[in-house]
């Protein structure tokens, strides 16, 4: 995904909780990231802001203290606000189910894609 430009007119997004950012802290040093952070953003974008049938995608930014660091870029699933559609999507294991697709069908595609000729 390219760098998010984040201004401050842009009211769609909004610094992470301190609990929410440490979260993402903990996520970064599992997978060997162990620099400082100074600030955890979150943007949901205009376009896919609102109710979901099953999950919400929002993007993350993550801002090293370390100016010359990249910043982070991700997308995070979420399940929907209403509390009866987040149960739902709870029971039918639909989480569970888009995780395996990105962790497990995605690479193994790109990996047999990158087998073929043509």
């Amino acid at each position: 995904m390219s760098n998010l430009r984040m201004s401050s007119e842009d009211n769609h997004t909004t610094p992470a909780s301190e609990e929410l950012k440490e979260k993402f802290i903990q996520i970064l040093q599992k997978n060997g990231i162990a620099d400082e952070v100074q600030e955890v953003l979150i943007k949901e974008p205009p376009e896919l802001k609102g109710e979901h049938m099953a999950t919400a995608t929002v993007y993350v930014v993550i801002n090293f203290k370390d100016a010359n660091l990249k910043p982070k870029n991700l997308f995070v699933k979420r399940f929907p606000s209403n509390e009866l559609q987040t149960q739902s999507v709870k029971a039918m294991r639909i989480m569970e189910k888009e995780s395996s697709f990105f962790t497990e069908f995605l690479p193994g595609a790109n990996s047999f894609c990158k087998e073929q000729i043509g």
